[in-house]
């Protein structure tokens, strides 16, 4: 036998559904699944920062170094080199690189650059001075020059 509490929850949603509630209840629930679904598209393309804040394009640099580590992540990959000053002291430089999916498009694989490695990277410094820069070209230990997917290219 059924419970009548049971029984008369049942019937107030048959009801509902019936009566047509429930449509417009629907309609408004899409309304703002939709609206929530925006606005979560939109929010990590503003987060994202564009080249000329953080680097300075009259600024190049040329860096003939040995790779310390490189980090093939996103949101940016990096390439830590230690460079010899003119004076001969070694300098430690962060470069920052495209997307790991920009890259890989560019023939760059996880394994392209090793501890060790010796490179020459083309950058622009950036805009605080620091020993950090956005590489535009690498070239490989093979000998290959390659895309850095930059964010300067996309202007």
């Amino acid at each position: 036998m059924l419970n009548p509490e049971v029984f008369r929850a049942r019937a107030c949603v048959l009801a509902w559904l019936v009566t047509g509630q429930f449509s417009e209840i629907w309609r408004w629930v899409v309304r703002i699944g939709v609206l929530v679904l925006l606005v979560g598209c939109v929010l990590p393309v503003t987060a994202h920062h564009s080249f000329a804040a953080e680097f300075d394009d009259k600024q190049p640099v040329k860096l003939d170094g040995t790779v310390v580590k490189f980090d093939f992540m996103n949101p940016h990959s990096w390439i830590y080199l230690e460079v010899k000053n003119p004076d001969g002291a070694t300098v430690r430089w962060s470069v920052e690189t495209g997307s790991t999916n920009a890259l890989f498009r560019r023939g760059w694989r996880k394994e392209s650059l090793r501890a060790g490695d010796h490179i020459t990277v083309d950058a622009f410094r950036a805009k605080d001075g620091s020993n950090t820069a956005n590489a535009s070209t690498v070239k490989l230990p093979d000998g290959r020059q390659v895309s850095a997917a930059s964010s300067r290219d996309s202007k």
